[in-house]
């Protein structure tokens, strides 16, 4: 089945980049045999499959039965050909070897594991360990990014900053420089390679080894290239963004609702129930006509354009009473599937811009909003906060609590030690000693820490222009600050500068203030590798692509995209995964 045709609507053509991952997973599926088999699936692994491979592509491969990889014997009846797919992760191994130890009693069955992106040394020894080393056939599968949409690829790898920041393990790093590699043999060499932080810089280094060891230019599949450039951003470079609320109709969604794999699931007041008491699941993406005009819009104008539509559906609708003829009868039933879906898109998209805007007046949400534009402007960052008091009083949920405390200590380059311990002693004494490891992982990650010196935010802000003061959100748009109403992404800001004549020079002195190293390299070419001409691939202009390591929001995204249309430039994001304040912590946080 070929890929959506959206995937090839913008940028980089990431249509072929789906057919690829495709491919690999069903020959990896043929080359198990047996004309019937079962296919257990790391739970984290069943929305991104969905993303590159249906059902029925399996099928026709001999995937009789999919199981979610969970606890048990496995069922009754199942085929003898056993297949797990999974990532490599050692926690996994038990409920495999569960599985394949089960049968040995009867007849022992064939089990396959796959491995996402590559199998590790770890896993090799808790399959040891378990006795299941020589019993199990191993295999790779190499899916480093998954298409998200026509400009969006993701690892979706959400453990990435924690693993990165509080264990010490740079593994999704390394899959990261692997993920580059499989681009450019999809896409051709990126000549440019620029970014900032520790991570962005890891990753360079790592990329730049293996193309080195892949010195052939017959290892990659075009002779020139879609991609000019690629901007490395490490998340810790700007945690402040994350912490912020969203402001994009596709950001309020996500931070509300939670986008997975770009599936939401509809509260009950939006859509009723479905007969089998689960909730209706909807897919938002550009395949979506108008989701796609609105996703990036600041919410504050989503309702003027849905007004907008509805009047010019229904005079649409309206042209049947006018037709006459035979000729204008068939003119008006050949655009009718058109109408009927951009209907039922329409009354989805105002049903859900209605339920949002119930949690955008709300008091609650507002003075949280107030509190995160108080701490922006750089005001009242060194004191007590009555309202995040207030909520620690009324217990509200402990996650929106450390958002704003967290944004805090980052705008103010950590908190003086008499603050530190007032939020401390508050939170654990309010909700529980047994958060003492949380706060700790936070210290960690550099989001709630002890000042050690003079923030230097007010100067980044000043010298960056993260404050835009004059922004009427009901209006069109002039500046990337629209995504967050005034406020323009710091990491959005330094990909602005990057594409800019001058480049990182033009803001060297205040990148030396923000964490981790700054760069801007060509990378050397193979001998026999043509350089990237001025037309690039089909006639197409080379795009950049922006990579951010440690996850981004889809307000950053909407920013990144209205910033393309200003400069005159194609963007294609990668990232390690999508996230929001709220999940950033949860995946930072000891589980609660």
């Amino acid at each position: 089945m070929p890929a959506p045709g959206f995937l090839a609507s913008n940028g980089v053509n990431l249509a072929h980049l789906r057919d690829f991952i495709r491919k690999e997973l069903l020959d990896a599926i043929s080359a198990v045999e047996g004309h019937s088999k079962a296919l257990f699936m790391d739970k984290a692994l069943i929305g991104v499959l969905g993303l590159v491979a249906e059902f029925s592509a399996l099928k026709e491969r001999g995937v009789e039965k999919m199981f979610p990889l969970a606890p048990g014997p496995l069922p009754p009846g199942s085929p003898k050909s056993i297949i797990f797919l999974c990532r490599p992760k050692a926690s996994l191994i038990p409920l495999i070897a569960e599985k394949i130890k089960g049968e040995r009693g009867s007849e022992p069955v064939e089990g396959h594991i796959l491995f996402t992106p590559s199998k590790t040394m770890v896993v090799e020894k808790a399959l040891k360990e378990f006795g299941i080393y020589g019993s199990c056939v191993l295999r790779e599968f190499k899916m480093h990014f998954a298409p998200m949409d026509s400009d969006v690829i993701s690892m979706e790898a959400p453990l990435t900053l924690k693993n990165c920041a509080i264990h010490g393990d740079f593994t999704t790093l390394h899959y990261a420089a692997q993920g580059l590699m499989q681009l450019q043999f999809l896409f051709g060499i990126i000549p440019r390679v620029a970014g900032k932080g520790e991570a962005a810089r890891h990753v360079a280094n790592m990329m730049a080894q293996q193309l080195k060891e892949q010195s052939d230019p017959k290892v990659f599949e075009r002779g020139n290239t879609e991609i000019d450039a690629v901007i490395l951003i490490d998340r810790s470079v700007d945690m402040i963004t994350p912490l912020c609320s969203q402001l994009t109709y596709e950001g309020l969604v996500d931070e509300l609702y939670g986008i997975s794999n770009n599936l939401i699931e509809l509260p009950e007041q939006v859509a009723p129930l479905q007969a089998n008491g689960k909730p209706v699941k909807v897919e938002l993406n550009s395949g979506d006509k108008l989701y796609s005009e609105i996703r990036d819009m600041n919410f504050s104008r989503v309702g003027l354009l849905l007004s907008s539509r509805a009047k010019s559906l229904s005079r649409e609708y309206d042209e049947r009473h006018g037709a006459k003829t035979v000729s204008e009868i068939k003119q008006f039933t050949s655009k009718l599937k058109r109408l009927q879906d951009e209907q039922m898109s329409l009354r989805m998209h105002t049903d859900i811009a209605a339920d949002v805007m119930v949690t955008a007046k709300d008091e609650f949400f507002l003075s949280c909003l107030n509190v995160e534009q108080t701490f922006l402007f750089g005001e009242d960052t060194d004191k007590p906060n009555p309202h995040i008091e207030a909520c620690i009083c009324k217990k509200e949920p402990l996650l929106k609590v450390l958002r704003m405390i967290c944004l805090q200590s980052v705008i103010n380059g950590g908190l003086k030690q008499k603050l530190f311990d007032f939020y401390r002693r508050e939170i654990l004494q309010t909700y529980g000693f047994e958060h003492i490891l949380s706060l700790d992982n936070l210290e960690k990650a550099g989001l709630l820490v002890l000042q050690e010196s003079r923030s230097s935010y007010n100067s980044i802000r000043k010298a960056l222009r993260l404050i835009i003061e004059e922004t009427d959100p009901q209006l069109e748009p002039e500046d990337i600050s629209h995504v967050y109403s005034g406020y323009a992404p710091l990491s959005v800001r330094i990909i602005e500068h990057l594409c800019r004549p001058g480049g990182l020079r033009a803001i060297e002195e205040v990148l030396k203030q923000l964490p981790g190293p700054h760069f801007d390299l060509k990378q050397e070419m193979p001998k026999g590798f043509k350089a990237p001409g001025a037309g690039g691939l089909d006639g197409r202009q080379p795009k950049t692509l922006i990579f951010f390591l440690g996850g981004c929001t889809y307000a950053e995204i909407a920013a990144i995209r209205f910033l393309g249309s200003l400069i005159g430039k194609e963007f294609t994001i990668a990232t390690t995964n999508m996230l929001n304040g709220t999940t950033m912590l949860e995946n930072l946080v000891e589980p609660m």
